[in-house]
């Protein structure tokens, strides 16, 4: 036996283990309260209705939604990680064919799967997600939205609106509003009276902290005023986007708090952390390696004062929270 290549081994075994313990230790334990529905393995996909014909679907990490009118369905966006989910999904529960489709905004994460629906469908969009769609010609539209898990090109809007526009089909009734930029300009709201839900993607994550770097939000301030938006309308449930679950007001009222609280630290951050101490330290000679550090100063701040009131009420509160006190502190500082 080779003693040498023994040692290597249990060498490289321990540091493995070491890793992955360390891997698998690194996170503080997400919150019950963040899970999301079980997903049958044999399905990959739950639907469920809201109320009245409005369904939900989900396939664990995006929701989307639809609306049974009697005289066709109508869809709200198309994530491509459905995969044809969705169609199973509508067709688990109805055999009206799908005569219209909104998307959200015109992210490829959320409706990258469009181009499974029917060609002769409406497709109505905020007019800004046309523009964005336009931006790549038809073959173009194949990054990003035939490169997210899946997706392929989608169809462009047929129907645009600037501010508000009512779709009527049926028994249903959807009013589609655009508030302003927030995630992303053209991402609207898409509110069903009748069963007082609303749909606003990529704002409110329930049960945990906002995705990286507040959702990649373009517009920071927009962002955190479309948390009262959101409570403007007289909702019971609220389709996010993600996650696999229904959010609540209460989710969107505690979101909004954490936020309120990250913009508070930011504060606190920026006027504590002491630039010229770390420029005394560091030097002005290299401009870029200055602000970077003193920004991570003001940066790990924030999140040290935010954390320990969140972290077991959010899921992901130690792994983001830092992305977003550095987005607020940018904020704070330009806008």
């Amino acid at each position: 036996m080779n003693t040498k290549a023994v040692l290597l081994g249990l060498t490289n075994l321990v540091i493995a283990s070491f890793m992955f313990a360390t891997i698998s230790h690194a996170a503080a334990p997400v919150p019950k309260s963040a899970y999301g529905v079980p997903i049958p393995k044999d399905k990959g996909y739950v639907v469920e209705e809201i109320k009245d014909g409005l369904y939900w679907v989900t396939e664990g990490a995006y929701t989307a939604m639809f609306l049974t009118t009697g005289k066709g369905v109508i869809v709200v966006d198309a994530p491509p990680s459905f995969g044809d989910k969705m169609l199973k999904a509508i067709g688990d529960v109805t055999k009206e064919p799908i005569t219209h489709v909104v998307y959200s905004h015109a992210h490829a994460d959320h409706i990258g799967g469009a181009s499974m629906f029917p060609k002769n469908a409406t497709y109505i969009a905020h007019v800004e997600t046309k523009h964005r769609l336009e931006r790549m010609d038809d073959s173009d539209r194949h990054f990003p939205y035939g490169m997210f898990v899946g997706g392929k090109p989608v169809p462009l809007p047929t129907v645009t609106f600037d501010d508000n526009y009512t779709l009527k089909l049926g028994n249903q009734t959807l009013q589609l509003d655009y508030k302003g930029d927030d995630h992303e300009p053209g991402n609207i709201y898409v509110y069903a009276p009748k069963q007082k839900v609303l749909l606003k993607i990529d704002i409110v994550f329930p049960g945990w902290t906002p995705f990286k770097g507040l959702a990649i939000a373009e517009d920071t301030v927009g962002y955190l005023k479309a948390h009262d938006v959101i409570l403007s309308y007289d909702f019971d449930k609220l389709v996010s986007g993600h996650w696999g679950k229904l959010a609540t007001r209460k989710d969107v009222e505690v979101q909004k708090q954490y936020m309120q609280d990250i913009q508070a630290n930011a504060g606190k951050a920026l006027q504590s952390v002491d630039f010229y101490a770390i420029a005394n330290k560091v030097g002005y000679a290299n401009t870029a390696l200055l602000f970077d550090t003193y920004l991570d100063a003001v940066t790990k701040e924030c999140a040290k004062l935010t954390e320990p009131k969140w972290l077991n009420k959010l899921g992901g509160v130690d792994v983001w929270t830092d992305d977003h006190c550095y987005k607020v502190i940018m904020a704070t500082r330009v806008d």
